[in-house]
């Protein structure tokens, strides 16, 4: 444990100013040897950002983290002033603690400060007392106070390990008090004998907690089973604190012979074409404000619009968009919802200055702060803070930020300085071969979006790439090397490696067409999931067998009113169309939950996931669903054509769905054809052998299902990664439904994301799925990874999977 030394205490001093009292601080500090003066100017600079005054006269001076590389060692100094000093909002500040924090090993010292916050005359008599030893005492003690005070352990608790590396700081506490003030009951955190309250950050600073140290959580009332549920996922979910992330890429330097620019490899693959420079978007902002009361509320509004938002596009985009793609932008929610962000701003603003203008210089500081870190990976994920700075500041002024417009007009590398996250997504894969950026590196957001995307891309080259002017250039991902006018031989070595890269993938997209069969002659049939005419045609032309999963959804949301019968008829006989021949699966209306159309004016609801929702909403808008009815059944007279209701909970569910079905089919003069549903809620497994003596296949919706048999909201910032659809307790869920359907002679199949993950298709096969429908782009390969293997080794994996405790375990099944 870090020990203030003697030397590193004065007392008596007359200071007169918060100036004065930094300056002496900090050199007490400089003559210990454990920063250097400049480090003095970085003290300074934390103030003009955050309050260090903790209050009973005390306050903790230390510097920006951008400039720890000053800090030649931990440690701390103390400065007395008994008549005290201003330091904020006329509070006096008599013991002056100033910090240089290497590492977590000044916690224990802090413990002891935030002891001295709960004891007001404890804090005085230090403030004013002669005895040196007395401070030496107080802050070096890690022995309990002993009090007349009876602590009561409560019985409902669980150990869990802080994630961090920097200990429990004021951050990862506040975010701690928030969730735990959303319940009722008492919380307390144990740690090394002591308890703290944990609805207060001050109490729990003052058990130390440091990095990787294991304590306990306990809960005391009427909801204590679910605060604590609670707590311990907020605290095994990372709590916002960055984890290591390792990237493994393969760097293979080749010998290139025209100018060579040397980068970072962020995401493999090699690229072939002119270069094209998109210049960075400029801020222009206005100064000028009215009172700090109105901006705030300003401010407060935009947050709070640009976090709604986003959440709707997570929910909404949660079937079609790839994990880490969404796994990013649940980081990004966090950001823009992180109190001490918030705070920050909130409390920077001033009379007369705009909430806009204050904002962005909070992300510029921000960004700098991170950019500057010795940790490669923090000091990447400065791009996400200017990312979520934007979107917040458009929603602040709306001419604020003036975009570059590029015109790609062919197939280009794309040079800029730096991307973030949402404008990497939204790249045009047709028109973008690579990227090249001047900043970043490996483990930024925008290249983990890259390699998913399948775009090579180079990070770090430095800004001299910005002034490139070439026709033509290769940009290797592999080796991170950008190659300018290169030579033939140049262009012909590139061509060949690419040629060699795309041997594999050519080999799988050359048999698309042939049907996935295993090595032991059992047929997987292999579909797609579409939202749109366009869809389907990209289906066929990767392979797909026909289609598993329609979401009509697309024809109702983003409008003002329904889609006729006239108009969704006339959507579904194109896509029949396009499929010539192959099966269509069609989910009828999927609205409610995480996707709402207005014009219905449905009810707000407390837990929309739980309400009315899919064939619930239908069987309460019947008209609506009657007309989507007649419009299917219109078209299945021009191609096979099979109906899908979704979220089906009960049986009466199905049977009054099917009902109205067969009166329209009736109506219509159409001829009968199959009707199935979704497993996507607990009991429709658990009834599966009743429902599927009516149903005529089911389809597995694996999204919602693990949303609902592990309890985890799929869009929750913290739990979304926990939200696994490899976890042994929903593929005992498959297993239960695909043995139902088995009695009966029917068939299963799925159609969520998991149906897309290679290890997860050859569990599912051995489970007894019989059909997956994956996205377009993913048919080829999924069919590849089926060929390589027999049904008796995916029913053997599977046997191992189903016996296993965690989604981890699943996983690591995978060689």
């Amino acid at each position: 444990m870090l020990k203030l030394e003697k030397n590193m205490v004065k007392l008596g001093s007359n200071i007169d100013s918060k100036k004065k009292a930094i300056e002496e601080v900090g050199k007490l500090l400089v003559d210990g040897g454990y920063i250097k003066t400049a480090y003095i100017d970085s003290i300074f600079g934390r103030e003009e950002i955050s309050n260090t005054y903790l209050g009973n006269g005390i306050c903790i001076p230390h510097g920006l983290q951008e400039n720890r590389n000053l800090i030649l060692k931990t440690g701390i100094a103390v400065l007395q002033i008994p008549n005290g000093v201003i330091w904020k909002d006329d509070e006096k500040a008599h013991i002056i603690v100033g910090i240089a924090a290497k590492s977590d090993e000044h916690i224990e010292i802090l413990s002891q400060l935030t002891n001295l916050l709960m004891d007001e005359e404890e804090a005085k008599k230090l403030a004013t007392t002669k005895d040196i030893n007395l401070i030496l005492n107080t802050l070096n003690s890690n022995e309990k106070k002993e009090d007349n005070e009876v602590v009561e352990y409560f019985e409902t608790k669980k150990e869990v390990i802080f994630p961090g590396t920097v200990g429990f700081h004021a951050r990862p506490a506040s975010l701690f008090v928030e969730e735990a003030n959303k319940y009722n009951c008492e919380v307390q955190i144990e740690f090394n004998k002591k308890v703290a309250n944990g609805k207060s950050v001050a109490s729990i600073l003052k058990l130390g907690i440091t990095g990787k140290s294991t304590f306990a959580i306990a809960t005391k009332g009427n909801d204590e089973d679910k605060a604590l549920k609670a707590l311990v996922n907020l605290v095994n979910s990372g709590m916002g604190e960055e984890t290591s992330e390792e990237v493994k890429m393969e760097i293979s330097k080749r010998e290139y012979q025209g100018e060579k620019i040397e980068g970072i490899p962020a995401a493999p693959g090699m690229a072939i074409g002119p270069v094209v420079v998109l210049n960075e978007d400029t801020i222009e902002i206005k100064k000028e404000g009215k009172t700090s009361h109105e901006e705030r509320k300003k401010l407060r509004n935009a947050l709070d619009k640009a976090a709604h938002d986003l959440n709707q596009w997570l929910h909404k985009k949660h079937e079609t968009v790839d994990k880490n793609r969404m796994d990013i932008f649940i980081a990004h929610l966090a950001l823009i919802k992180d109190p001490e962000l918030q705070n920050k701003a909130l409390n920077s603003i001033v009379d007369g200055v705009s909430a806009e203008y204050t904002w962005w210089e909070i992300i510029k500081d921000e960004m700098k702060a991170l950019s500057s870190l010795n940790d490669l990976r923090l000091s990447q994920r400065a791009n996400d803070i200017k990312d979520i700075g934007k979107r917040v500041l458009r929603y602040l002024d709306e001419n604020a930020i003036k975009s570059t417009k590029v015109d790609i007009k062919e197939p280009s590398i794309l040079i800029s300085l730096d991307m973030t996250p949402s404008e990497t997504s939204k790249l045009d894969k047709q028109k973008v071969l690579a990227i090249v950026t001047a900043k970043g590196g490996s483990t930024s957001h925008t290249a983990i979006l890259a390699r998913s995307m399948g775009i090579p891309s180079i990070a770090g080259a430095g800004e001299g790439v910005l002034n490139i002017n070439s026709k033509n250039a290769i940009a290797d991902g592999d080796s991170g090397i950008l190659v300018i006018n290169p030579t033939k031989n140049d262009l012909d070595l590139a061509k060949k490696i690419r040629e060699q890269e795309d041997i594999k993938k050519e080999k799988e997209f050359s048999k698309r067409f042939a049907p996935a069969v295993t090595t032991d002659k059992h047929r997987m049939e292999v579909v797609a999931n579409i939202a749109n005419a366009d869809g389907a045609l990209e289906a066929v032309n990767n392979g797909a067998e026909g289609v598993g999963l329609l979401r009509t959804e697309f024809l109702f949301l983003e409008r003002d009113s329904a889609p006729n019968e006239t108009e969704q008829f006339q959507a579904y006989k194109k896509m029949v169309q396009h499929l010539n021949g192959l099966p269509l699966i069609i989910r009828t209306l999927d609205i409610g939950g995480d996707k709402e159309v207005s014009y219905l004016n449905m009810p707000k609801e407390d837990n929309p996931f739980l309400g009315i929702r899919g064939i619930r909403l239908c069987l309460e808008y019947k008209d609506l669903f009657k007309e989507q009815l007649r419009a299917i059944y219109q078209a299945s007279k021009y191609g096979p054509i099979k109906i899908m209701f979704p979220m089906v909970g009960l049986l009466e569910e199905f049977r009054e769905a099917s009902k109205i079905a067969e009166e329209v089919r009736v109506e219509v003069g159409a001829s009968k054809i199959d009707i199935g549903m979704m497993i996507e809620v607990p009991s429709a497994v658990l009834m599966a052998e009743h429902f599927i003596k009516e149903a005529d296949f089911f389809s597995i919706g694996t999204n919602d299902l693990t949303q609902y048999v592990l309890s985890m909201d799929r869009g929750h910032q913290g739990l979304a990664k926990k939200a696994d659809a490899l976890h042994p307790a929903v593929l005992k869920m498959i297993k239960m439904t695909c043995d139902a359907a088995k009695k009966e002679n029917k068939w299963v199949g799925v159609c969520g994301n998991l149906a897309a993950n290679p290890l997860a298709a050859k569990i599912l096969t051995g489970l007894g799925v019989k059909e997956l429908s994956v996205t377009a782009s993913s048919i080829a390969n999924i069919k590849s990874e089926i060929r390589k293997t027999s049904l008796k080794e995916c029913e053997e994996l599977a046997l191992k999977a189903l016996s296993l405790q965690t989604s981890d375990e699943v996983r690591s099944l995978e060689e």
